[in-house]
């Protein structure tokens, strides 16, 4: 009897365990907001569950090219550095250049240069190197260009004038060659004057500038004076012209005693105690 009864339970053991596992693989809906989600006889995800999936693309990148263009940029930006130059250095290959093939950003070493200065013209030697590997060693002649924002006159200026920006517009133009030793947008034209005369259109350049004389011999001007926690004014004389932060013989008005002040304004220097 027992033995039959063994038997039954075997045979009904399949029926059972399909209708509970028919039960997990029934189609499951869960409502979740505006969601809902379903589960197959399979056991899979739709379809449409998966549509945002961007797979990516972890391939190695192709391999470009070094031209000439890239070369000289490269240059440029080593120049730059090299001589920590100002405004925008430019670059170009005085010969030809066969393209390289490269896997990556390739990194210019520079050996030397001759002149070793940031000239219009010069001879560089340099090695190449790509992802930590040397492409090889190169000589080429250069032809340089800095370029750079600089005063130009609006109108003719006389001799003498006292600057302002309002007398200058800037232009872009190369300070290597014909307009080197112009003056550029970053320096403060005041304190400068005119010691010839400079025709309208002209670049401002270094050599017809002169300090404006700000103190004049006889003047009287304010005084200050101050260090160690002590501050005070004064009136003085000066006793010999001065130019911007120049040092100039002052004789107090009060004490007669007779000191060196630095050049302030048009009406005042500073005395440090």
């Amino acid at each position: 009897m027992k033995v039959n009864l063994h038997l039954s339970l075997l045979l009904l053991l399949p029926a059972f365990l399909s209708a509970g596992v028919e039960r997990f693989l029934q189609p499951l809906n869960l409502e979740g907001g505006n969601q809902s989600y379903s589960l197959k006889k399979a056991g899979f995800l739709r379809p449409s569950t998966l549509k945002n999936y961007q797979s990516f693309d972890t391939s190695p990148k192709k391999n470009s090219s070094l031209t000439s263009d890239h070369l000289e940029r490269l240059l440029a930006d080593s120049l730059k550095h090299r001589y920590q130059a100002s405004g925008e250095i430019r670059v170009n290959l005085s010969t030809s250049w066969q393209s390289l093939k490269i896997s990556s950003s390739p990194i210019i070493k520079i050996r030397d240069i001759s002149p070793d200065e940031l000239s219009s013209s010069c001879f560089i030697r340099f090695s190449l190197w790509d992802a930590g590997k040397k492409l090889g060693d190169f000589s080429y002649p250069l032809r340089v260009a800095s370029m750079n924002e600089v005063y130009f006159s609006t109108k003719n200026l006389y001799r003498g004038t006292k600057l302002k920006k309002e007398d200058f517009r800037l232009r872009k133009v190369d300070t290597l060659k014909q307009h080197a030793s112009s003056v550029s947008n970053t320096t403060a034209l005041k304190g400068f004057e005119l010691q010839s005369n400079l025709n309208a259109n002209s670049p401002l350049k270094w050599s017809v500038l002169s300090k404006s004389t700000l103190i004049k011999k006889g003047q009287v001007v304010d005084v200050y004076a101050s260090g160690n926690g002590i501050y005070v004014t004064m009136k003085g004389l000066a006793l010999e012209d001065g130019v911007a932060e120049s040092l100039v013989k002052v004789r107090n008005l009060s004490s007669d005693k007779e000191f060196h002040a630095k050049v302030l304004t048009e009406s005042s220097v500073k005395v440090h105690l």
